[in-house]
């Protein structure tokens, strides 16, 4: 017992030894730790709120502005616009069958009737052949029949069955000739091929696609008019198409419909066609303005062309208030050299940015400078 107590009270010691020697300085040092996070943390925020300040600080941005004014301009207007075939079809099977013969490829030249394809026909050769013994037989059943209701061996009943059989076995016939056209697929229109989605061998139900046929000698315009413009525009009416491929020759067209009824952006769909020049050849989907020529003068709200902050197509100016650019959306007219026709979206006195756009966003805040 004794020395069980001895050994007891000295391991008491050794403990208390471990604890000072290695676990007091771990925790220490944890405590250290959680203090210095804890201030760089600080240290952080404090930071962060610095250079929001900085921030706040720089982002005013110097900008020179103009105002819309009345002027005296042309009364006549340029409209952006992508040109499209004035004929495309897309082309499906009419029958089913194997393909046997192939005979276009994506980018051929086709005119109307050219055999692009068959189809395998020997059963419908088969069943058609079978179909004109039926009929032959029945037309002569009819004949005799016809002769001996005169003696009266048969009666007009069976006369008219027999006309009856005829009838059927001549439909029949004309069915399956019908059927036997269609494996012999020919382009319905003349122009480039494109899309091909048939190859020999393939197997075609009815519906199946088979490609794109697109007639580019004559194309056409398509652009939008708005309601200020369209009273203006007739069906028929001579316009100048420049491309933008070929910006320096001008392309006599002419106006081929107007929508009568505007689209969600409250525009008119117009289209222009015109013959598509064998030096300068176009294709469809490029793009190119279109001039409307009425002559005389008018007068309207104007800004400087380099106030726009978005495009043509969708023009866009940054309009200062209370300190801040507001992007807005207008609505244009006619398009100068050095200045743009103001149909809405604008008032006069209002200050517009002329310079300075590429810096600032919607609600950037500005200074204007001389």
């Amino acid at each position: 017992m004794e020395n069980q107590e001895h050994k007891t009270n000295g391991q008491q010691p050794k403990k208390k030894g471990v604890f000072r020697r290695i676990i007091l300085p771990i925790l220490i040092g944890i405590v250290i730790l959680v203090v210095i996070v804890a201030k760089l943390g600080s240290n952080k925020k404090k930071m962060d709120a610095n250079a929001a300040i900085t921030e706040k600080k720089m982002t005013i941005f110097p900008v020179t502005v103009a105002e819309p004014k009345m002027e005296t301009v042309s009364q006549d207007f340029e409209l952006n616009g992508n040109f499209i075939p004035d004929h495309q079809l897309s082309f499906v099977s009419e029958t089913s069958g194997r393909v046997r013969t192939l005979n276009i490829e994506n980018g051929d030249n086709v005119t109307a009737g050219k055999v692009i394809a068959t189809l395998d026909n020997e059963q419908i050769r088969i069943d058609l052949a079978l179909a004109k013994t039926t009929l032959d037989k029945a037309k002569l059943d009819l004949e005799k029949y016809e002769r001996m209701v005169t003696s009266g061996a048969v009666n007009k009943q069976q006369v008219e069955d027999k006309r009856m059989e005829v009838n059927t076995a001549d439909a029949k016939v004309k069915t399956l000739q019908h059927s036997l056209k269609l494996t012999t697929i020919v382009s319905p229109i003349s122009g480039v091929v494109s899309n091909v989605a048939i190859e020999k061998g393939s197997y075609l139900a009815p519906g199946t696609a088979i490609a794109d046929i697109v007639d580019i000698k004559s194309l056409k315009m398509s652009v939008k008019l708005l309601d200020a413009q369209v009273v203006r525009v007739k069906a028929g009416q001579s316009v100048n198409i420049v491309p933008d491929l070929y910006n320096t020759i001008s392309i006599p067209g002419k106006v081929a419909s107007v929508s009568p009824q505007a689209d969600g952006s409250k525009k008119f769909d117009t289209e222009i066609r015109f013959i598509n020049p064998a030096k300068t050849p176009l294709k469809s989907g490029m793009t190119g303005k279109v001039k409307f020529t009425f002559g005389g003068t008018k007068e309207a709200l104007t800004i400087p062309l380099k106030c726009l902050a978005g495009s043509i197509k969708d023009p866009k100016v940054f309009v200062i208030k209370d300190g801040k650019a507001q992007l807005t959306k207008i609505e244009i007219g006619a398009v100068d050299d050095d200045k743009i026709e103001i149909v809405s979206g604008l008032t006069p006195g209002m200050k517009v940015v002329k310079t300075g756009q590429l810096n600032i966003d919607n609600g950037s805040k500005v200074k204007i400078i001389k």
